[in-house]
């Protein structure tokens, strides 16, 4: 298994990949005439953002194990949790920010209540009982806040649990780290009417994502090798055909004019979602890493495939892409509405120079702030009683 803070080139491109399917998948909104049935809100884009979303959240399964596999010593909890609100909430806020700015619908900020609710990133907390219909990507926002905040008693519960030597087995041990935490998050939501559904639909692939980090799955069954190019091959085949498989199965049963929302709540059980992200996530990584093993086998240098640097470019800035794409191609289409373009040459304008622009926009923001956070985590060395010490 990867070292602790080793970049694992994989990883990177399954992030720059998961976001541009979740841009992708919605694009029909702001390219009407090249994509014009793809309609945000139908089955489909529901389904093809979900898969997006959830190869992202296996992503951060399995790289919160690789940096955070324990929390033994004094401090590193808060540590953690410190780490994840600066990481997120600048950049969250700025985009609250901006959608105020740029005049964007906020009706449903407003008549319910959930203006702080929003701010906090307790949606995926509160809702449905305190806030509901909250607007754009913020919902994200909310599951990732409650996934981040019960990994350390999926760790506890992976690690510390002390279980008889007859039954100590790390099965075991991946049934409760599975389990008690997903028990309780359901509790809170049957209970109390808390706990947004969103969480319980991508929980098992970030709990999956943390056990095959910590339990070593892809180096102890070949994935990891160069000489395993045919099982590469044969997992992406059998997944690509299972996957079809459950999707068309589900979308035969269902009514053409069932919405998004009810056919995902009526045949999409826990098991079969799960299914569904985990062979998705083993195919695009089996695909990522034959890609990268042909490069080296051919002696080629991955590092200045043009191809590779502007998926490095868009995994590192893929938190604000998600932030701010949806803002960032309103405003191009609005301005774009009253020039004499043409609807289809409006789209190329969108494809050519609104999306360029939305990674580079996002690149600025995410380096910026990365930028700051090392500038406070500097002065604070600096200026600790440690620090001093030492000198």
């Amino acid at each position: 298994m990867p070292k602790p803070h080793v970049r694992v080139v994989e990883l990177d491109i399954l992030r720059a990949v998961a976001i541009i399917i979740i841009v992708v998948s919605h694009l029909s909104f702001f390219l009407p005439t090249v994509i014009p049935d793809f309609t945000v809100g139908s089955y489909a884009q529901v389904f093809v953002t979900y898969l997006g979303v959830a190869l992202f959240l296996f992503i951060s399964g399995f790289v919160l194990y690789l940096n955070h596999p324990s929390f033994s010593q004094r401090g590193e909890l808060t540590d953690f949790f410190k780490k994840r609100v600066l990481r997120i909430f600048p950049l969250y806020w700025l985009s609250i920010a901006l959608v105020f700015v740029v005049g964007r619908p906020l009706a449903d900020l407003a008549t319910r209540g959930n203006t702080l609710i929003v701010v906090l990133g307790l949606q995926g907390f509160l809702s449905p009982r305190f806030g509901t219909g909250i607007m754009t990507g913020w919902w994200f926002i909310g599951v990732i806040l409650v996934l981040y905040t019960i990994y350390p008693l999926i760790i506890a519960l992976a690690s510390d649990v002390k279980l008889p030597a007859r039954i100590d087995s790390d099965v075991l041990k991946f049934a409760l780290m599975l389990i008690v935490p997903f028990l309780i998050l359901a509790v809170a939501h049957f209970a109390f009417s808390i706990i947004s559904g969103d969480v319980f639909i991508f929980y098992g692939i970030f709990v999956l994502g943390v056990a095959i980090s910590k339990y070593d799955v892809l180096g102890k069954y070949g994935f990891l090798t160069d000489n395993r190019t045919k099982l590469l091959k044969n997992v992406a085949v059998a997944a690509v055909s299972f996957t079809a498989f459950l999707f068309i199965y589900t979308l035969s049963l269902q009514p053409a004019n069932a919405s998004a929302v009810s056919r995902f709540a009526s045949y999409f059980s826990f098991v079969m979602t799960n299914a569904l992200f985990l062979l998705f996530a083993l195919l695009t990584f089996c695909l990522v890493r034959l890609v990268v093993v042909s490069f080296s086998k051919a002696s080629r240098p991955l590092s200045r495939a043009v191809w590779y640097r502007a998926l490095l470019l868009i995994s590192f800035s893929s938190y604000a892409i998600y932030l701010f794409f949806t803002t960032i191609l309103i405003q191009f289409m609005h301005a774009l509405l009253v020039t004499p373009l043409t609807a289809l040459e409006i789209d190329i304008v969108q494809i050519f120079v609104g999306l360029p622009t939305v990674v580079l926009i996002g690149f600025v923001l995410q380096s910026t702030q990365n930028e700051i956070l090392n500038k406070i985590r500097k002065y604070r060395a600096a200026s600790s009683p440690s620090s001093d010490s030492n000198e």
